[in-house]
């Protein structure tokens, strides 16, 4: 079974959140098998920023459906979309 790179931007619901806390939550949601190998936080626009996650896990089955819940999961985040998956 391969290793499989998903990449996610994750947009704070205002500009007053800050994204540092959403940072230090993603972590603590992720499904078992799923690693944080990226974060970068990005400006995007009216003082939103967005954060930039790529997350490494096995090429399962349901993977990606549970990391997409999980992100989402977190408080203070508007949305998440997924940018990019591929096999590494």
């Amino acid at each position: 079974m391969g290793k499989v790179a998903a990449v996610y931007n994750m947009v704070p619901e205002s500009p007053e959140i800050n994204p540092e806390d959403i940072v230090k939550a993603i972590p603590s949601v992720l499904p078992d098998g799923v690693g944080v190998n990226n974060v970068v936080i990005k400006p995007f626009a009216f003082g939103l920023k967005i954060i930039e996650v790529t997350c490494i896990m096995d090429d399962a089955a349901g993977i990606i459906e549970k990391l997409e819940e999980a992100l989402r999961s977190i408080p203070n985040v508007q949305s998440v979309e997924n940018t990019m998956v591929t096999l590494i």
